[in-house]
């Protein structure tokens, strides 16, 4: 009896420090899973944001309207009609109007602004040739000239009397031109040779560029420096609709000039002249030929 009691309490004792052995290793699995999952799951560094509700949709406001392009401006061109252009012209032929053009070399200068007082104060226009190189001096004495109304031409860059190559004309008259262009935001194609001399190149390589070549039909000599009124007679007694009178406003002083248009424009407004550029001069009489042909019997 006591034999088999004895094995009985040693099996028992067998079955319960085994099964003590199994609950303890159950806490420390749990522990390593639970450690594990934990480990895969990283933490919040911030809170979510709160849920906002959904924004209103946004009306885009309608494009503004395309509008319309202006039409490009047309560039300011000095040049008289067609059946002018490679022309010599001294005076025009108009029967039907009193008209004469004044016309003044040499500038731009600060003369030339005493002159031009003299037109706006009697709201006359002229023609003004000027040299290259009073242009690159005084360009914004020459946008003056255009803004004020008158037209300007070419007069050569250095005012040379004597002959030329074909080479420095072009040098002298197209330098001029682009001056022209630069100061004043014009072309022209009027050319008034230097001292009017039309046979030492210039006048012709001009023509060949499709200038006109303005010359004069009165010379007051105002380059001599004559006393204002000599200079205001001889332009008066000899003024005839569609003259072209010469004057100077560069090359000095031209305060005789200056006195002198200042009588004259008033004088010879009151005898029903009025004043135009060297251009609407020429086209007057391109009007009235083509009218007088138009009245022709056919």
């Amino acid at each position: 009896m006591n034999t088999k009691f004895t094995k009985q309490l040693a099996i028992k004792s067998i079955i319960f420090i085994g099964a003590i052995a199994l609950f303890s290793l159950f806490p420390k699995k749990t522990q390593t899973a639970s450690s594990n999952s934990l480990a895969q799951i990283p933490p919040f560094d911030n809170f979510p944001p709160k849920f906002l509700k959904p924004r209103k949709p946004q009306i885009q406001p309608s494009p503004a309207t395309t509008p319309t392009p202006n039409p490009p401006e047309q560039p300011l061109i000095f040049a008289p009609p067609a059946q002018f252009i490679r022309q010599i012209v001294y005076k025009a032929s108009i029967s039907n109007s009193k008209v004469i053009a004044l016309t003044f070399d040499d500038g731009p200068s600060p003369e030339t602004l005493k002159i031009l007082e003299v037109l706006q104060k009697h709201n006359a226009v002229a023609t003004f040739f000027c040299l290259g190189r009073n242009l690159r001096e005084y360009p914004e004495i020459a946008k003056k000239v255009v803004q004020a109304g008158n037209a300007i031409g070419n007069h050569t860059w250095h005012h040379y009397y004597h002959d030329v190559t074909e080479k420095t004309a072009s040098n002298e008259i197209d330098y001029t031109g682009i001056h022209i262009h630069r100061s004043t935001g014009a072309k022209s194609l009027l050319f008034r040779p230097p001292g009017g001399r039309l046979n030492n190149g210039f006048a012709d390589y001009a023509k060949k560029k499709n200038y006109v070549v303005v010359m004069w039909s009165i010379d007051p000599k105002d380059y001599q420096q004559l006393p204002a009124d000599t200079i205001a007679h001889t332009v008066i007694s000899q003024a005839t609709s569609g003259a072209i009178v010469l004057m100077h406003d560069g090359g000095g002083p031209r305060q005789q000039t200056v006195e002198a248009v200042s009588a004259i424009i008033p004088k010879l407004k009151q005898q029903g002249y009025s004043f135009v550029t060297v251009p609407q001069l020429l086209q007057l009489q391109a009007e009235e030929k083509q009218q007088n042909g138009d009245l022709k019997p056919k």
